[in-house]
């Protein structure tokens, strides 16, 4: 039996609010029978913005105009309440499932609902697919969208969503970047955004909880969220300049874990741990 050390880390990797278009210019058609052919990427600095909790920008209809996403800022700094004129707009629940209200002054509200039309981003490739619906112009296939990335609004710079530090806080103020640790468990605030464990509870934080190891096969298990993206590093020395090897991403489970078996190891010794990122962030 070979001996098998872990440890645990996280990684983030920052953005900020998007002031252009996060729709590929090859990928951008969305289809109306009543309507043609509707254009998600508008002329690029207005186009649509995919984001990681809520939507902005525009889309255009040669026949029905522009139709708002969005202002990019929902009262509550978390998503809009599209409970009036000025506080509407479409909402991602971080899962892929798009809901809320865009607005056309051509053609009026376009309902982005998960009862029957299912409009959704794919957390891997960014393909948009389902059907929004209008009462003036009937449903609108999301028939060829696809976004390049989940943008977020950052405006305090610290490399943490606001909808985020708003939905734990309250409060921009609260979290920081940097090595801020607000909680004091060791993983810094950037940390527990990359993993969307939470900042202000000591014992919810990344880590690797079960290791197993039987010849030249590892078992390596880490709790999940439905919201992040895993890939499982490893390393044979911790010396400075020893490169980690990267696994491969994917989504999580429905299940609170995940086991990755790794077979034919061979070292003696073997580092693991465990990078978290938010979807369609890199």
């Amino acid at each position: 039996m070979k001996t098998k050390l872990f440890i645990t880390s996280v990684s983030l990797l920052a953005l900020s609010v998007q002031a252009t278009t996060t729709i590929d210019p090859a990928r951008n058609d969305a289809y109306g029978a009543n309507i043609g052919w509707v254009n998600a990427a508008g002329d690029t600095a207005n186009g649509a913005v995919i984001g990681q909790a809520f939507c902005s920008g525009y889309i255009y209809s040669a026949n029905c105009g522009w139709i708002s996403l969005g202002d990019g800022s929902p009262d509550d700094g978390q998503a809009y309440g599209n409970d009036s004129a000025s506080d509407f707009g479409v909402n991602h629940d971080g899962l892929g499932n798009l809901t809320g209200y865009a607005y056309g002054a051509n053609i009026g509200w376009i309902n982005f609902e998960q009862t029957h039309g299912h409009p959704q981003v794919d957390l891997m490739t960014g393909e948009l697919s389902g059907f929004i619906w209008s009462a003036n112009v009937g449903w609108i296939d999301l028939v060829d969208v696809r976004t390049l990335s989940l943008a977020i609004l950052d405006t305090d710079g610290d490399g943490i969503s606001d909808a985020w530090e708003y939905g734990y806080t309250n409060v921009l103020a609260a979290l920081n970047g940097g090595n801020a640790d607000s909680d004091g468990d060791g993983i810094p605030d950037l940390g527990e955004y990359a993993a969307d464990t939470d900042p202000l509870d000591a014992g919810d934080y990344l880590s690797i909880t079960d290791f197993q190891t039987m010849e030249t096969t590892n078992w390596v298990t880490w709790p999940v969220k439905t919201t992040r993206l895993y890939t499982l590093e490893h390393t044979t020395a911790l010396s400075n300049g020893t490169q980690w090897v990267e696994g491969s991403s994917f989504i999580p489970p429905s299940g609170p874990d995940v086991t990755e078996i790794l077979s034919g190891v061979t070292n003696n010794t073997r580092f693991y741990r465990v990078k978290a990122v938010p979807p369609l962030s890199e």
